[in-house]
């Protein structure tokens, strides 16, 4: 037999006789599980990981035993409860570090203006400012526009009334302090009680609504991306001219926003909001 006759060589490891390589990807799995009840719960029983992860205890112990040897469990010996280690917390930590919230946000700005069709902005709150950090333009021909690294006002925004609408009482109260109320529009509140008033609203609704106050013939509906504090980090909104979003459809966009932040801020925090 001459070397065109051979099979061709397979490139990579060799798979084991055993299936080595299926029972350690099957035994990462399984600890990847354990790992992830553990997030959700701050100190848990043994037979508690065992019922949620599906996972026999005996499977469940070997797997912590491990991962405590590692540092990325913790035991509390007196009660018998496990928790996520501070080895955990290093891992995480540095995920933190690298964060960037449009790279994050990306894909779900892409995928809510195919949603949508509209205008999606995305922006960042480095306090006391709130600042447009991406966009995915509306392919209309009349479509809304803001150019990232554009500063949006507090009470002529949905993202401003977003991000008030989730501060916690005195970081509100100091943001309004002497707070300028430009005048944009006939509809653009001119004083703190109308502001809040409004922003009451907004957390009932769930989003905010700019009704054409920061720009004549212009909507625009939006909520807050928190991050692992539950603070704000940034807003999603969709904006568009007034007759693409009439009353019926403000309601609809609020949902689709809504349910964007809550993805990216999974994305962002690491836990839902």
């Amino acid at each position: 037999m001459n070397d065109s006759t051979l099979p061709p060589r397979r490139r990579g490891r060799r798979p084991s006789a055993n299936g080595e390589g299926s029972s350690d990807i099957q035994s990462l799995d399984r600890a990847i599980s354990i790992l992830e009840v553990l997030a959700g719960i701050d100190f848990t029983s043994l037979a508690e990981i065992s019922r949620r992860t599906g996972l026999p205890i005996s499977t469940v112990h070997r797997q912590l035993q491990t991962l405590e040897h590692r540092g990325l469990v913790g035991h509390d010996v007196e009660t018998g409860l496990w928790s996520v280690g501070v080895g955990l917390f290093r891992i995480g930590s540095a995920y933190l570090r690298i964060r960037k919230l449009p790279e994050i946000a990306r894909p779900v700005l892409r995928a809510l203006q195919q949603e949508t069709a509209e205008t999606i902005n995305l922006s960042k709150f480095e306090e006391p400012v709130i600042i447009c950090v991406g966009q995915a333009e509306s392919h209309a021909s009349v479509r809304a526009f803001f150019r990232p690294g554009s500063e949006l006002p507090l009470h002529a925004s949905a993202a401003g009334k977003a991000v008030l609408a989730v501060l916690a009482p005195e970081r509100r109260k100091k943001l309004l302090e002497n707070y300028n109320y430009t005048g944009f529009t006939a509809s653009t509140h001119r004083d703190e009680a109308s502001l809040l008033a409004d922003v009451e609203q907004t957390l009932q609704r769930g989003y905010a609504l700019d009704n054409e106050e920061h720009s004549l013939g212009m909507r625009c509906v939006g909520t807050a991306i928190l991050n692992e504090f539950g603070e704000p980090a940034g807003t999603i909104s969709v904006s568009a001219p007034n007759f693409r979003m009439p009353e019926e459809r403000i309601v609809t966009f609020g949902k689709a926003v809504m349910a964007a932040a809550r993805q990216l801020t999974l994305r962002y925090a690491g836990r839902a909001a």
